[in-house]
């Protein structure tokens, strides 16, 4: 015979699973895949996610103007130095539904930079961003692409993104061959790296963006991307992208 208290236990332990089992079911038939403040709507949709370095620019307004008229979102990550005097543009990303990411303040490379500087590096641009746009700003991308292991750790509660593509368009400033690059290598679950720095990739995505929207990709922003499978990002690691029911690359 169980006693009272034994009972009352068993009671409670059968409640508590029965609760876990009905959330978990519940977000599995969500249309909404929900993670990282993240609301993905549709998450099985061919998504791209466009992310611009460097800027901003003189070049960015214009980009975010076309953006704008194909309801296109995108990720920029932005150099703390040019956000303190570009404060207008800053506003705008955030305004038209874009995402803001960090790229340091002057573009150092974290392979060579001490865990402090990094650490002043990311957090002095994250407070240039905070003062303009009353955002807090959750990802990063390491300048060139480098990076150690302690180099992540340097900035222990915020996320990385690489890219699974990179357009090169710094080296080849050609509209032709950048528009090609985006719509020849084009994939579900792509971050593509370009720059808002230079006119010829502006006018390139605007031109890509219309071809691939008629292949069905939709153009999102990188949180979107990877918490489309409502996986939930953790510090320490280097995103690359994520395609439906995968988990997100990185390395």
């Amino acid at each position: 015979m169980l006693n009272l208290k034994e009972t009352t236990n068993k009671t409670n332990i059968i409640i508590a699973l029965a609760l876990t089992a009905f959330i978990i079911i519940s977000y599995i038939f969500t249309p909404y895949s929900k993670s990282f403040g993240v609301e993905v709507e549709n998450p099985s949709r061919k998504m791209i996610a466009l992310t611009f370095d460097d800027g901003p620019s003189d070049y960015t307004q214009a980009l975010l103007d076309g953006l704008k008229s194909k309801n296109a979102k995108a990720t920029f990550f932005v150099l703390g130095k040019k956000a303190q005097k570009n404060t207008e543009t800053i506003k705008n990303i955030i305004a038209d539904g874009h995402l803001l990411g960090n790229h340091t303040y002057s573009h150092i490379d974290m392979m060579k930079s001490s865990k402090n500087t990094i650490a002043s590096q990311i957090y002095s641009t994250n407070k240039i961003i905070k003062e303009i746009t009353g955002t807090d700003v959750k990802f990063y991308r390491p300048p060139y692409g480098h990076y150690f292991g302690t180099s992540l750790n340097a900035v222990n509660d915020m996320i990385a993104v690489k890219w699974s593509n990179d357009s090169i368009d710094w080296k080849h400033q050609d509209e032709e061959y950048v528009f090609n690059y985006i719509v020849n290598k084009a994939h579900d679950g792509e971050i593509l790296l370009l720059h808002d720095t230079k006119e010829t990739t502006v006018k390139a995505t605007l031109r890509a963006i219309d071809v691939l929207e008629a292949q069905g990709y939709s153009f999102v922003r990188v949180d979107e991307l990877l918490c489309r499978n409502g996986d939930k990002l953790a510090p320490g690691i280097a995103y690359r992208g994520c395609k439906f029911n995968k988990k997100p690359t990185w390395f």
